[in-house]
C-alpha cells in the first residue's frame, strides 16, 4: 500500500449486495446538453467512449459512473452508467452529485492565485506570516511550495499532530522534491479564511464558482445534500491485502467533509462547465478569475510528479500536466472514502473529460476513461481515425510474467505455483487457482489461501528466487529457510487500526532483521521514529508507543493514532 491519506483506508459496513453492472440495461448513450457551435460531429467518438466506460465498469466490477465531455466551442455531453443504488436497482442518473476529492485542490489554487493578483497574499512569502498560530514546522514554507506539493509536509497529518514536538515537520528541504500533501492544502484553506474573513467554501464560491458559472456545485459534503449523491460502495472483505476487480461490495458509511483538500460535490454537467473554464485558463486566458500572468503560472510545470500522476507528468499549482500521446493535458484525480474521480483537459486541442465512480477499489481512478476521451475528441477535431480503446485492466497486468513464474515452497510445507494464463497469471494451491494481479512491484491474488498478504518477490540479480508472503518465505523449487527475527522487532509487529475511514488498517511485519509495512516496504529506524526506506528525511513518520507486556499497543502514523489489534 502507499502510505498516504488516500490509501491508508479500510472500512467495514453492513453488506447490501454483490457488485453487479447494469448489463441488462440498454446500450449506453451520451445525452448532448449543449451543441455549442456545432462544428464537430462527435457521435462516433461518444459511442466508442460509452462502450469503453461500460467495459471498464464491468471489468472492475464497479457499480456506476458519471461522465461528461466538453470542448472549447461549448459542446457538452453527459452519460450516466450503472447503478446509483444496487440494493434498490436504481439506475444512475446525470443529476447525481459525485464527490470529486482532490480535484477540489484546483478550485483552491485558483482562489489563492486570485488573491495574489489583488496583492492580498504573496505566494513566495512564509505562510506563517498569514497564520502564525498554526503548528508550522521550523523551516519556513511558502504558498507556492504547498500548491506544488514541494513543501515536504506529510500527506495526511492532523494540523496539530500528537507528536513529541506538537508541531508539523518537513521531510526534505522545501522546493527540492515532490511529495503529495493534503495537510498542506488544508492549511492553505485556513490561510484563505484568515485573509478573506470567509469560509474557504464561500471564498471559492465568490472567486471561482460564480465567475465560471458553476455556483450550483456543492461546496462541502454534508448531511443536508446527502440525498443528491448516489449510494457509494467499498469492498466487503477487509481481511485481504488488496482490493481486486470483482470484489463483493458493501454500502459505505456516509462521510461528511469540509476540508479544503477535497470537499466538493458536483454533477458531470457542472464539471463540464468548470473544465471549459480550465481550458481557457490553461491556454493563458485568466478572465474572469485570474490575470493572464496567474493563468500561465497555474498551468506551468514546477516539478516532476511521475509516481502520483503517471510517466512524464509534472505538477503545477493545484493541477498536474500529464502527456496523453505526448501532448500535455491538465489532469487530476480524486479519491474519497468511496468515490473515485479523474479529469483530463487539453487546452491546445480544446477538449476535456470528467469521470467519477461511486466506489473505491484500491488505487483505481477512471483516468483511462478520461484520457481515452481526449484521444477520441482530438481525432474528431483533426479528422483522423478514432483510436482503439485501452485495456480496462491494463494497470493490473503483469507485463513480463516469465521470471515470476514457478513453484515455491515454505519451510512448513505450504506451497503454490504461479503459471501463465490466457488473461492473467494464475496462482494454484490446495486444489484451487485464482488470478494474480500486479500491485506495484508485488502480486496480489483472490485465492482464499493467499489473499491475506501480498506476494513480494525476492531476487538475486534478475532471477526471482522466492517470495515473501506475510512473514513466511517461500523458496523456488525447495523449502526456504525461515530467517530468525530479533525479539526487539516482535514488539512492533501486528495489525494497527484507526476507525476513521480515512486511515483504516496497516500491517507491520518482521522478516528476519527487517521491519516491513505491508505493501509499502522496509521501515528504517531514524532515531525516535521510523520511516520507509526511501523516505530518509521522514515525510511520513512512524512511532511505536504505549508498550504493554513487551508489545507496542499504539502506532502513531504521522501524528494519527492507530491501535494494535489482538495479541
Amino acid at each position: 500500500m502507499n502510505i498516504t491519506r488516500r490509501a491508508w483506508m479500510g472500512v467495514t459496513a453492513a453488506a447490501v449486495a454483490a457488485p453487479a453492472f447494469a448489463s441488462a440495461q440498454t446500450a449506453p448513450r451520451f445525452a448532448i446538453t449543449s451543441p455549442g457551435k456545432g462544428v464537430h460531429d462527435y457521435g462516433p467518438a461518444l459511442a466508442a467512449l460509452a462502450e469503453y466506460a461500460r467495459a471498464e465498469l464491468a471489468a472492475q466490477g464497479l457499480p456506476g459512473m458519471t461522465l461528461s465531455v466538453t470542448d472549447a466551442d461549448g459542446f457538452t455531453a453527459v452519460l450516466a452508467l450503472g447503478w446509483a443504488d444496487m440494493a434498490r436497482r436504481e439506475p444512475m442518473s446525470p443529476d447525481r452529485l459525485f464527490q470529486i476529492g482532490s480535484i477540489s485542490k484546483s478550485f483552491l489554487a485558483l482562489t489563492l492565485l486570485s488573491l495574489a493578483d489583488e496583492g492580498r497574499i504573496d505566494l513566495d512569502a512564509p505562510l506563517a506570516r498569514y497564520l502564525p498560530e498554526a503548528a508550522w514546522p521550523s523551516a519556513p514554507i511558502t504558498g507556492r511550495q504547498v500548491l506544488s506539493h514541494t513543501s515536504g509536509l506529510p500527506d495526511g497529518a492532523p494540523l496539530f499532530p500528537r507528536t513529541p514536538e506538537g508541531r508539523l515537520w518537513t521531510g526534505f528541504s522545501a522546493g527540492s522534491r515532490f511529495s503529495y500533501s493534503n495537510t498542506g492544502f488544508d492549511l492553505l484553506g485556513a490561510v484563505v479564511e484568515r485573509i478573506t474573513g470567509l469560509s474557504h467554501e464561500e471564498a471559492i464560491l465568490r472567486r471561482v464558482r460564480v465567475p465560471l458559472g458553476v455556483a450550483d456545485i456543492a461546496g462541502q459534503i454534508s448531511a443536508a445534500n446527502r440525498a443528491r449523491f448516489p449510494v457509494a460502495y467499498l469492498p466487503h472483505d477487509q481481511s485481504v491485502a488488496a482490493e481486486l476487480p470483482g470484489a463483493a461490495m458493501d454500502e459505505a458509511p456516509w462521510d461528511p467533509e469540509d476540508t479544503a483538500a477535497g470537499c466538493i460535490g458536483a454533477t458531470s454537467e457542472m464539471m463540464a462547465r468548470y473544465l471549459r473554464g480550465l481550458l481557457a485558463i490553461g491556454a493563458g486566458k485568466g478572465a474572469p478569475v485570474l490575470s493572464d500572468t496567474s493563468a500561465k503560472a497555474f498551468a506551468t510545470p514546477v516539478i516532476a510528479s511521475d509516481a502520483d500522476f503517471g510517466p512524464g507528468s509534472h505538477y503545477c499549482l493545484g493541477v498536474a500536466l500529464q502527456p496523453v500521446d505526448g501532448a500535455p493535458c491538465l489532469h487530476h484525480t480524486g479519491g474519497m472514502v468511496a468515490f473515485s474521480s479523474s479529469f483530463h483537459a487539453d487546452p491546445a486541442a480544446g477538449v476535456a473529460c470528467f469521470a467519477s465512480v461511486n466506489a473505491r477499489l484500491g488505487g483505481y481512478r477512471p483516468r483511462q476513461t478520461t484520457a481515452y476521451a481526449i484521444r477520441l475528441m482530438r481525432a474528431v477535431r483533426a479528422g483522423a481515425p478514432l483510436p482503439s480503446p485501452p485495456d480496462p485492466l491494463g494497470p493490473l497486468r503483469v507485463k513480463e510474467p516469465g521470471p515470476l513464474m514457478g513453484h515455491f515452497i515454505a519451510a512448513d510445507g505450504r506451497s503454490f505455483t504461479l503459471a501463465p494464463g490466457e488473461d492473467f497469471p494464475h496462482l494454484a494451491a490446495a486444489g484451487a487457482a485464482a488470478p494474480a494481479y500486479r500491485q506495484g512491484g508485488r502480486l496480489a491474488t483472490s485465492h482464499p489461501a493467499f489473499a491475506a498478504h501480498l506476494l513480494e518477490p525476492v531476487s538475486e540479480g534478475a532471477a526471482v528466487t522466492g517470495y515473501w508472503w506475510g512473514e513466511t518465505l517461500f523458496g523456488r523449487d525447495a523449502p526456504a529457510a525461515q530467517p530468525a527475527v530479533p525479539e526487539r522487532l516482535r514488539a512492533f509487529t501486528g495489525v494497527y487500526l484507526n476507525r476513521s475511514p480515512w486511515v483504516g488498517y496497516g500491517t507491520v511485519l518482521a522478516r528476519g532483521d527487517d521491519l516491513v509495512l505491508e505493501g509499502a516496504g522496509r521501515l528504517i529506524e531514524r532515531g525516535g521514529w521510523w520511516s520507509l526506506e526511501p523516505d530518509v528525511g521522514g515525510v511520513e513518520r512512524f512511532r511505536f508507543e504505549a508498550p504493554l507486556n513487551g508489545k507496542a499497543t499504539r502506532l502513531s502514523f504521522s501524528g494519527t493514532d492507530l491501535d494494535r489489534l489482538g495479541a
